[in-house]
């Protein structure tokens, strides 16, 4: 039965791209799975990949702007967001990792001042949920979730920095 929905799923994508027709015409819009990406960020763009059960669409995504991804029969996304790590040599976990590090020892230092430690102690909420959200990987950040039918699921991503300049994604699927 999978392949066959695969098998339809091929025929009317190759239909879309010869006639130049939309989802629309064909009445099967409704029935499509749809996740937006919002990049709410202000200065960098991001590089997502949205995987559903079949498939996998790629993004660039200028700050500021939104992308949505369309699949057919699919219950699951994931949605990966490249990072960006300080330089050629630093991969974004290691990055990540040695801000973890910074921020645990300045909220337990004596001679940091109380809005020092405050602030540090968010910012390490932010890092502690990026590393989460590597998996395994030293470059790609990532979260899932379930599709409903008829609801198009909604993702944000916000290039963030800290108090020392150093950059992250704030990855949140809805």
């Amino acid at each position: 039965m999978l392949s066959m929905k695969l098998l339809l799923v091929v025929s009317v994508m190759t239909g879309l791209f010869a006639d130049q027709c939309s989802l629309g015409d064909l009445g099967i819009a409704e029935f499509a799975d749809k996740v937006t990406v919002s990049n709410i960020g202000s200065t960098a763009d991001a590089f997502v990949s949205v995987k559903f059960n079949h498939g996998q669409v790629s993004l660039g995504i200028e700050a500021g702007k939104s992308r949505t991804a369309i699949a057919l029969a699919a219950t699951r996304y994931t949605v990966k967001v490249l990072g960006r790590g300080d330089s050629d040599w630093i991969s974004y976990k290691d990055t990540l990792l040695r801000l973890r590090e910074q921020l645990q020892e300045l909220t337990l230092s004596s001679r940091a001042t109380p809005d020092q430690v405050a602030n540090a102690a968010t910012e390490l909420t932010l890092v502690l949920s990026a590393l989460e959200q590597m998996n395994g990987s030293a470059v790609l950040q990532s979260c899932s979730g379930k599709l409903v039918s008829g609801v198009t699921s909604q993702v944000t991503v916000n290039w963030t920095r800290t108090a020392d300049g150093t950059g992250l994604w704030v990855l949140v699927c809805g």
